[in-house]
Formats: C-alpha cells, sequence, structure tokens
C-alpha cells in the first residue's frame, strides 16, 4: 500500500492510494477503456516500443487479476473512443498512421458483447475528427464528439442503438463561444449528468462544462490548478474524479506532467484535490468499479510507458 500526500500542497482529503496488479504484458500508452459486469476491459494503445495495438485485457477488481483475450477484429490504434449500454460496449474511432493523413483518422464503429465475445460492425462515424473524441450515453442513444483531424472542431453527433443512425447534434455554444474547440479533453457521466472538459487548444485548458443532450453547453466550476490536456476521468456514483495530465503554456514555453487527482461533485458544483498520485501520468486510463477509482497505465514526462495500476477507495 502506497500512501501520498504532502506534494505540491496539501491535498483536502488526503485519500491512500493502493497498488494493484500491474498489466502482464508491460502496459500501454492512449488506451481505452469501459467496465462491463464489474469488470474493465482496456482496449488498444501503444506499447514501449511504439507499436500501435488492437487487443483487449480484462481486469477483474474482485480477483486483482488480468486476462488477456487476444486481437479484435478493429485494426490496431491510439484514442479510441468507447461507451456502455444495456450490457455491450460500443467503441471504434481514434488514430494510427502518419500526422496529416486523412486515412489515419479512424472512423469505424463495433459493438461487443461480451457474453457471446462478439463483435459486429456498424454504421460508420460520419466525419474524420475521431482523434480521442469523447462519448456520453443517455438512455439508447449514444452523443460523441470533440475529436481531432488536423484542426479543432465542436462536432456533436447521435448515435441511435435501435436504428444504427448517426446525426449531427446542432449544439448551441453559449459564453463567446465556450467550451472553446479543443482536443485532448476528458469527460464522463455521474447521476445522470455529463460533462467534459480540459483539454488544448493552442495551450492546455481548464474549462468544465454539462452538456444536455438536447444541444446545449451549460458553464460549470473550472477545473482548479494547473490547466491540463491528456488526462483521464472516470465517475462513481456520486463523484467524477480527474487525474494526471498534460500542462502546457503554449509554444514557447516547457510541459510539466501533473501528479493530482481532483473530484467533481455535480450537487455543489465544486472541485476537492483527493490525491497526489505515486507517479505523473498522462496519457492514462481511469475507471470505477463501486467506490473504487481506479488509474494507471499511461506514461510519465520522459515517455515511459506505466504498466501500473493503482486505486483509491470512496
Amino acid at each position: 500500500m502506497l500512501t501520498f500526500f504532502g506534494c505540491q500542497g496539501s491535498p483536502d482529503i488526503q485519500a491512500v492510494v493502493h497498488e494493484s496488479a500491474p498489466m502482464p504484458n508491460g502496459g500501454r500508452a492512449c488506451a481505452t477503456c469501459f467496465v462491463l459486469n464489474d469488470q474493465a476491459y482496456i482496449f488498444a494503445g501503444r506499447d514501449a516500443e511504439g507499436e500501435y495495438l488492437n487487443d483487449l485485457w480484462r481486469y477483474t477488481p474482485a480477483t486483482d487479476t488480468w486476462e488477456d483475450l487476444g486481437t479484435t477484429p478493429l485494426s490496431p490504434r491510439v484514442n479510441a473512443t468507447a461507451c456502455v449500454y444495456d450490457g455491450k460496449a460500443y467503441i471504434g474511432l481514434g488514430y494510427c498512421g502518419k500526422y496529416g493523413n486523412d486515412t489515419s483518422y479512424l472512423s469505424d464503429w463495433w459493438v461487443f458483447t461480451p457474453a457471446t465475445m462478439s463483435w459486429e460492425r456498424l454504421q460508420n462515424y460520419p466525419n474524420s475528427y475521431t482523434d480521442d473524441a469523447t462519448a456520453f450515453v443517455d438512455d439508447d442513444k449514444l452523443f460523441v464528439g470533440y475529436g481531432f483531424c488536423w484542426n479543432y472542431r465542436r462536432d456533436m453527433f447521435c448515435y441511435t442503438i435501435g436504428t444504427n443512425r448517426w446525426d449531427s447534434v446542432d449544439v448551441h455554444v453559449p459564453f463567446h463561444g465556450y467550451p472553446v474547440r479543443s482536443f485532448g479533453g476528458t469527460g464522463s457521466t455521474c447521476q445522470h449528468r455529463h460533462f467534459m472538459g480540459t483539454g488544448y487548444y493552442r495551450h492546455s485548458l481548464n474549462w468544465w462544462a454539462e452538456f444536455l443532450p438536447e444541444g446545449r453547453w451549460e458553464k460549470r466550476a473550472a477545473v482548479p490548478g494547473k490547466t491540463r490536456t491528456l488526462a483521464s476521468s472516470a465517475a462513481t456514483a456520486n463523484y467524477i474524479y480527474l487525474s494526471g495530465g498534460l500542462h502546457y503554456g503554449g509554444a514557447n514555453t516547457s510541459g510539466e506532467v501533473l501528479q493530482d487527482l481532483r473530484r467533481y461533485d455535480p450537487q455543489k458544483d465544486t472541485w476537492q484535490w483527493v490525491a497526489v498520485m505515486p507517479k505523473r501520468l498522462m496519457n492514462h486510463i481511469s475507471f470505477a468499479v463501486e467506490k473504487k477509482l481506479f488509474f494507471g497505465l499511461g506514461e510519465d514526462e520522459d515517455y515511459i510507458i506505466n504498466d501500473q495500476l493503482y486505486y483509491i477507495e470512496e
């Protein structure tokens, strides 16, 4: 068990950080994760040699064990997008290839059924802004957007499961263009409400907003501390936890990988600093199972891949 507090100031809560079993194959960065039946699934990413992956792993918190589920029919990629509805995972998009090449931005969309370990390809995403897009689930509708392709956009699309169809969402953007066009942000759903923020547009950002499915953003309390991109978030029943990321001030500044773990209370619209992470991390994953918040994998400021998974208990 590891306990971290006292660094970078004093956390408001001072949670105890525990180590879980490391990922057996050496870890990865830019992976995608989702939770089904209290088990976490980790898909794709890139390894320590820079190779893009298309495999699937399952982590079971109850036994602290990992299981290799083998390769998937999806092509290798980083920064894929996934969400869960009715016992199935909807997953795809992401990036693989050379920067600036249109074919590097992947638009395929799939459904994974763990009960049968089967995959089915669905209707492609409507555009190529698919690198590190964010997704929310509202009933049988999946809202996906804010991906990157050459440039920054605010596109949001709605996928209706019953019709296998994508429709553009006419998003109202108030507050003089807020939330800003950005890349590398993160979002989570808590208490049936959808939140998103941080990311990068010329420099790292600290915006935080609530997305209403009718196509409207409402501004919420900004993330305190240093701005960040490439952070990770996950939600328990009561809070959204935001961890790490890269603080980057612009072309004439140096970057700093962050080490804080914070949580957002949707009821109070407030942030608290929970703990100092054992490592500075970016491009990592996080997920919640019951009252445990897990975070890890990813990479540090030297781009060294991390294979360790950590957790705190709420």
